[in-house]
C-alpha cells in the first residue's frame, strides 16, 4: 500500500518536474531569439540606476550645501 502511494506521489513528482522543465525550455528559447533587445533594455536600465545613483549621492553626501556649490 505504502509502495503504491511512494510511486503515484514520485509520477506526480515526475510530472511537475517535466512541466517545469519544459517551461524553462521555453522562456530560454525566448530569450536566446530576443537577446539584442534584452540586452539593450538591462545596458538601458543600468545606465538610468547609476545616473539615479550619482544624482542622489551628489545631494545626499557633499560637504558643501547645493545652493552655494557653484558659486565662487
Amino acid at each position: 500500500m505504502a509502495d503504491r502511494e511512494l510511486r503515484g506521489m514520485e509520477e506526480v513528482a515526475s510530472t511537475r518536474f517535466d512541466e517545469r522543465l519544459q517551461m524553462l525550455d521555453r522562456d530560454l528559447d525566448i530569450m536566446e531569439r530576443h537577446a539584442a533587445e534584452m540586452s539593450a533594455v538591462e545596458d538601458g536600465i543600468q545606465g538610468e540606476m547609476k545616473r539615479w545613483d550619482r544624482e542622489y549621492k551628489d545631494n545626499h553626501f557633499h560637504s558643501i550645501p547645493r545652493p552655494r556649490k557653484h558659486m565662487r
